[in-house]
């Protein structure tokens, strides 16, 4: 399983990068020439960014595509992770009550929930021990990639085998789980209104360089050609150089960005890479679109 699923991200890694590869050998180019003193320089680039601009948003749409089951993992295992308190002091109060291990694994199961409807689908067998439920928690952490349900599966194992301090095994383990627990979506939920601001960084960071690319980089074009016509015949030159160019470059730069910026934030927040490519193809599509847009509409909001 952990095979196919690298295996998996491996091909979309590929397609996308094949997909920027198209960008820019499919889309029309223009040779920017470079030249200092005795060096001289052809630069082919992009030259229709609304081209280009079509191929990077392609391809962040594949990336969220693909990021949607990891995402859907993710999900799964926060709820998971978020119940297990709650299960383990329910397996706790059935064994106080005199109850046996099946009779107390199956009225909790019984009481749903998605880490009750996950183990209860791997266990599949009315007659439980705390060898099932230790190995079915087990199987489930390893597929999920989650610390919490491995440690549970040793904890409850211990406990269930301990004889009459079962209960007071499982009142321990449930104490120091939900304190831990807690404290970790704690730190979760206080990370999480940087995502906005991410976000917020990403539309800011696309307006000024799209007003930047409208207003200031044609002037910038023609001082330098001024300034490098003033300079001795074949010091420094440069020609073709065109806003379309720039532009297109600058939605390459935008992809870059929010790529770097969702791999921090699936790091640090959500501490899954894949959750964090899902918001790097969102602000890719929103801040392309965004791009667009303004560089539609910037002559006539500038009047220039």
């Amino acid at each position: 399983m952990v095979k196919v699923s690298l295996m998996i991200r491996y091909i979309i890694a590929l397609i996308v990068l094949i997909i920027i590869a198209f960008s820019y050998l499919m889309v029309p180019k223009i040779t920017i020439t470079l030249s200092l003193i005795n060096i001289s320089l052809n630069i082919p680039l992009p030259s229709n960014y609304v081209y280009v601009s079509v191929y990077v948003a392609l391809a962040a749409l594949v990336i969220f595509i693909a990021s949607i089951p990891e995402y859907r993992r993710w999900r799964i295992n926060n709820y998971v992770t978020g119940e297990l308190p709650m299960f383990i002091r329910m397996i706790r109060d059935g064994i106080s009550a005199g109850l046996t291990i099946s009779e107390t694994i199956n009225l909790t199961f019984r009481q749903g929930g998605v880490l009750a409807r996950e183990l209860s689908s791997r266990i599949g067998s009315s007659v439980i021990g705390p060898g099932e439920l230790g190995a079915a928690l087990m199987g489930l952490a390893r597929e999920l990639n989650n610390k919490y349900l491995e440690l549970a599966s040793v904890v409850l194992d211990s406990a269930l085998r301990s004889g009459t301090r079962a209960a007071e095994v499982l009142d321990l383990a449930y104490r120091e789980i939900d304190n831990v627990i807690i404290n970790e979506l704690d730190k979760v939920n206080s990370l999480k209104p940087y995502i906005v601001l991410a976000y917020a960084i990403t539309i800011m960071y696309v307006f000024l360089g799209s007003v930047i690319l409208a207003i200031l980089i044609p002037r910038l074009i023609s001082t330098t050609s001024t300034i490098a016509g003033s300079l001795p015949t074949g010091l420094v030159s440069f020609g073709n150089l065109s806003v379309d160019a720039t532009n297109s470059l600058f939605v390459y730069s935008i992809m870059m960005q929010a790529l770097f910026t969702g791999m921090i934030i699936g790091k640090v927040v959500y501490r899954n890479l894949g959750v964090g490519l899902m918001h790097s193809s969102i602000m890719t599509i929103t801040a392309v679109a965004l791009n667009y847009l303004l560089n539609l509409y910037m002559p006539q909001i500038m009047h220039i």
